[in-house]
């Protein structure tokens, strides 16, 4: 160490240091807790006697007594993803400058509609209208709930935190179940409305909650309310190191203002053109890589999958799955800090071509009600639905947050959103057919389809998607703007540092700082705490050889 300085705490931050925002997150990611559960209760109906009583016909060679047309079958789970698809065209025209907690409480107020629609009436075209309200309300709590969380969380904590929406997922697919397995039972209409009553929990919680929390620094930036990002940096972060926020709004303000200068005649149509175009491509990859992963046919049709299987009790079956598949959504935070989003989400894109590809397989060879046939499929399920949890759903989700940069964030992330909800939807209108004994058939042999897709987004993922693990928003709008080759992302040097590194060193007269890191050296003018947010100068670092 030279004389003359003093060190100063930057190391990266833990966990614990940052159990503020991760608490934060935690409650913004419960949004998606109203999808996991709905799709979960919606899977658990079409195997209801008590739903399909009312909505469905009778069956005397089902064991339950009824069944459900392909048509409602298929309008059911498709309608939520064409409200998917409305929300992110309004999303698209509410502009980059919406805010983040006005979109959540538009989902908390169509999600209250929606619900109350579907306890209701008892009749099919009540049913659908509920179905599109709640998509819409799904739609705004994907892309706010995914927008805010990766905007306030700090670069190296981003990719753990926004995985949190995964965990909610599963969590309230969890729920979902193992409510439907008590209320299964019953030939009477509470059977399905008191599931349905239950998801009432997600948007009052969610409008309450957001009383007491800001919108984001970057959101603030964005409308020229410096006071009030600072304000948010310290209320979600939990920082009283005004130096240590000053930094952080002027990196985010001078990000911005570049963003602006260079787009100042920003149309929609930026997000094909430069290097936005690969962002953008990225983005869209992921929304469409959710879909084939899939899960959502996994997800939509569990319950009925498993009736058709003859395996017993098909809500066991799927709780079991879920409870394993939880294990995997806390994992994933630690993995992606430790493997880095292009390892894992690689090797489990793979993983999971072989679990498909296995339940194709078995069902493929094995007699027609083969008990072990049926177990393998529990079991090739229940480990695909781990592997999901832990890379493929927090990762792709991360990423899709993450890559976009900041002027066109919010409209790319509810486009790419509209694109998921319309692959959700296109496995939604067509699994009924391969999978409904009246139809195609085909069952578990449906799952070479989904064997293929998920090798399909291993290629992908290997040759398109750069390493972002530890990067600033800020830093990789710098990476994109320089056009740095994917593979070549993790070991760039940018002129944005991230000063969390090891250790400062600041010069007690007032001169510069020096942050010394393993590898290099870098100077830094050192700020004084007496300067207001206004009068923060651009903080402009390079590298040089470790002197020291």
């Amino acid at each position: 160490m030279e004389e003359g300085y003093q060190v100063r705490n930057a190391r990266l931050t833990t966990f614990w240091e940052e159990k503020r925002v991760i608490l934060i997150c935690f409650f913004i990611g419960f949004a998606q807790f109203q999808y996991g559960y709905d799709s979960a209760a919606v899977a658990g109906f079409q195997s209801m006697a008590g739903f399909l009583r009312i909505f469905g016909y009778p069956d005397p060679e089902i064991t339950i007594g009824y069944n459900i047309t392909t048509k409602v079958q298929r309008l059911i789970q498709s309608l939520m993803n064409l409200g998917g698809l409305t929300a992110s065209i309004g999303i698209y025209a509410l502009g980059p400058r919406a805010s983040r907690r006005v979109g959540l409480w538009i989902a908390c107020a169509i999600g209250v509609i929606a619900i109350s629609i579907q306890i209701g009436p008892t009749t099919l075209g009540a049913l659908y209208a509920g179905r599109f309200l709640l998509g819409i309300s799904n739609g705004f709590f994907m892309v706010f709930c995914v927008t805010y969380m990766s905007e306030i969380a700090p670069a190296h904590l981003r990719g753990s935190v926004v995985g949190l929406v995964t965990f909610h997922t599963s969590f309230g697919a969890l729920i979902g179940i193992l409510i439907e397995n008590y209320t299964s039972t019953s030939l009477a209409r509470k059977s399905y409305q008191i599931p349905l009553a239950i998801m009432y929990v997600v948007p009052i919680c969610m409008a309450i909650i957001l009383l007491f929390l800001p919108d984001t620094p970057r959101y603030y930036i964005s409308r020229g309310k410096h006071d009030s990002a600072v304000a948010s940096i310290r209320k979600t972060r939990g920082i009283n190191d005004m130096d240590r926020i000053l930094a952080e709004v002027a990196d985010i303000q001078n990000t911005w203002d570049q963003e602006q200068e260079l787009h100042k005649d920003a149309r929609i149509m930026d997000m094909f053109r430069g290097c936005d175009l690969r962002r953008t491509l990225i983005t869209f990859g992921c929304a469409v890589g959710q879909t084939a992963t899939g899960v959502t046919f996994l997800a939509g049709y569990s319950v009925y999958f498993y009736v058709q299987a003859r395996i017993g009790s098909p809500f066991v079956w799927v709780m079991a799955g879920l409870a394993i598949a939880l294990s995997g959504n806390l994992a994933a935070f630690p993995a992606m800090r430790f493997f880095g989003r292009r390892p894992l989400l690689i090797g489990c894109s793979i993983w999971s071509s072989i679990m498909m590809f296995g339940m194709a397989i078995v069902y493929t060879k094995a007699a027609n009600g083969s008990p072990n046939a049926g177990k393998a499929l529990v079991a090739f399920s229940i480990i695909f639905t781990w592997t999901y949890g832990l890379g493929q759903g927090p990762v792709l989700w991360a990423i899709t947050s993450e890559i976009p940069s900041q002027r066109l964030r919010s409209q790319t992330v509810g486009i790419a959103n509209g694109i998921n909800f319309i692959f959700g939807w296109l496995v939604a209108f067509c699994t009924p057919y391969f999978i409904n004994p009246t139809s195609l058939n085909w069952g578990p042999k449906y799952g070479y389809i989904w064997g293929a897709s998920n090798l399909i987004l291993a290629v992908w993922v290997f040759f398109f998607i750069p390493e972002t693990k530890g990067r600033s928003l800020e830093q990789l709008d710098e990476l994109f703007e320089k056009r740095v080759p994917t593979w070549k992302f993790a070991s760039y040097k940018t002129e944005h540092h991230i000063v969390d590194a090891d250790k400062v060193f600041e010069d007690p007269s007032g001169g510069e700082a020096k942050v010394c890191e393993k590898s290099f050296v870098v100077y830094a003018r050192a700020v004084q705490s007496s300067l207001s947010y206004r009068q923060f100068p651009t903080v402009m670092i390079t590298s040089i050889p470790n002197i020291g």
